[in-house]
């Protein structure tokens, strides 16, 4: 597998991930941790971190969804460019 199969194929498992994402994040929200939302705000409001309006503003599900649909392909092209660099093969 040459450098650019490898970054060509993490791409591909990029947009996978980041198409996944925002199901994850409602599955997560929803069902997991349903809670999660109102306690992160209330600990942020209660440790004098965020008034309520910010800590409601920044921890919600659209919120978050918006969070993980920027980070998932940066990160995504990120690691896939230096997972790249390793699975390489030299030419025989």
């Amino acid at each position: 597998m040459s450098y650019k199969q490898g970054f060509i194929s993490g791409i591909f498992i990029t947009v996978f991930v980041t198409l996944l994402t925002p199901l994850m994040q409602y599955i997560t929200a929803i069902y997991i941790t349903p809670h999660y939302f109102a306690n992160v705000i209330d600990y942020s409001v209660n440790e004098g971190k965020m008034t309520p309006g910010e800590a409601e503003n920044y921890f919600n599900l659209k919120s978050y969804i918006l969070q993980s649909l920027a980070f998932a392909p940066v990160v995504g092209l990120i690691t896939t460019a230096i997972v790249a660099i390793f699975i390489k093969r030299k030419a025989k």
